[in-house]
């Protein structure tokens, strides 16, 4: 009878330990994730819960070359913007850049890379009197001239 109860209570241990990672690990993924690409349906608001914050895509400032998409995301607690980056198979390129008068552009995240998968900067400030834009290079073409989506004031 001992071992009965000692295999139970070693059994519930084990199964809250694992169900305890098991949401530790799902709201770190959700927390954590990026906002999806966007689908491009009308009538979708493209809406992605990150934490207690809002992330919504900003649409017809996306820019694409072979097989690299890059866009824009918005959080809508502060405007805050996000530029991000998918690949199809090619090696891309991305960075967000601002002009806080137009045309002059500068290059305010890190370079990310991706290869048949996503990547995100962080979020930047794109406050009153500044635009944002991203950039891609699709490496696998062999470009070395960027282009750039339209600004997002």
């Amino acid at each position: 009878m001992h071992n009965t109860t000692a295999r139970t209570r070693l059994g519930l241990f084990t199964a809250t330990t694992v169900l305890g990672v098991g949401s530790l690990l799902a709201s770190a993924t959700t927390a954590g994730a990026a906002a999806p690409a966007p689908t491009g349906t009308s009538g979708t608001s493209g809406k992605v819960a990150v934490g207690a914050q809002s992330v919504v895509y900003i649409p017809g400032k996306d820019v694409t070359s072979g097989s690299c998409k890059g866009w824009l995301n918005r959080r809508t607690s502060d405007g805050y913007v996000q530029a991000l980056v998918q690949s199809w198979g090619a090696r891309c390129a991305m960075w967000l850049e601002r002009a806080d008068t137009y045309p002059h552009y500068k290059q305010i995240s890190n370079d990310y890379e991706a290869q048949l998968n996503k990547r995100a900067t962080g979020f930047h400030w794109n406050g009153r009197g500044a635009g944002a834009r991203v950039c891609i290079v699709n490496r696998t073409l062999g470009q070395t001239t960027p282009y750039c989506g339209n600004i997002a004031w």
